[in-house]
């Protein structure tokens, strides 16, 4: 069966209503671009549950600094969130997103402040096109030690510059050095490490950096005390560790 709809908005919302209805289902996620931002309202209107998982998508190369805070501050997703949207240099979002699993920005994500990343409430974050500076990283590693943004495990930046890190162990008390092995993503892939550095939060909980010519890793060692533990294949941690840290 074929239909067509001159209007593509209520032909959106009767296919959505019949097959929700149908299965006596909520909408699960969303992918849109800019032409379709109006079902942000609809969808926080006609349910309580939240999305687990919301796409923005950008088709356009000119900016739409407005559209996308609007995107920002009424999206609401559980699990995961894609944002990938071409935004101007003096684009500022200063909301707040989360609770959420996993946050990815896609070749965009020249817009991701220091606040930014302080005000996130979430899991495991990606950050590809960052333009944070290296103080602006250490402060939110400072941050972070001082027991900041609690649910983080994961913090990956891709820079669209080279950063300089030659100082990153005068800023910071390194347990250990030269730690080798690989974490496990989300996605089933995994961030191999073979010079990684140990620091440690005011409360005990450690976390491995990693950092290159063109990126920056964290990854925080919750749970088991011992390191050895960490060896196991079967561990709950995501680390597999090839050397002790």
């Amino acid at each position: 069966m074929y239909l067509y709809f001159e209007d593509r908005e209520m032909g959106s919302k009767m296919n959505v209503d019949y097959v929700t209805d149908l299965f006596n289902l909520d909408i699960y996620g969303l992918e849109i671009d800019r032409n379709a931002i109006w079902a942000l309202d609809w969808i926080n209107e006609r349910q309580e549950k939240m999305l687990a998982r919301f796409d923005f998508l950008s088709f356009c190369d000119h900016n739409r600094d407005e559209e996308f805070d609007y995107v920002l501050r009424n999206a609401r997703a559980s699990d995961y969130y894609f944002l990938e949207e071409n935004v101007s240099d003096n684009f500022r979002f200063d909301g707040k997103l989360g609770p959420a699993n996993h946050l990815l920005t896609g070749f965009c994500g020249n817009w991701v402040t220091l606040d930014n990343l302080t005000n996130f409430d979430v899991v495991s974050i990606v950050v590809r096109q960052c333009r944070l500076s290296i103080p602006d990283l250490y402060s939110f590693i400072r941050h972070w030690r001082s027991g900041g943004s609690p649910r983080l495990t994961f913090l990956r930046l891709e820079f669209e510059n080279q950063p300089n890190f030659e100082n990153f162990e005068d800023e910071f008390e390194v347990v250990e050095r030269d730690i080798v092995g690989e974490y496990r993503l989300c996605d089933g892939d995994n961030w191999d490490f073979e010079n990684g550095y140990s620091i440690q939060r005011n409360d005990g909980v450690k976390a491995v950096i990693d950092f290159g010519v063109e990126h920056f890793a964290m990854m925080v060692c919750l749970g088991e005390n011992d390191r050895n533990n960490y060896l196991k294949e079967n561990s709950d941690q995501q680390f597999l560790l090839y050397q002790n840290v």
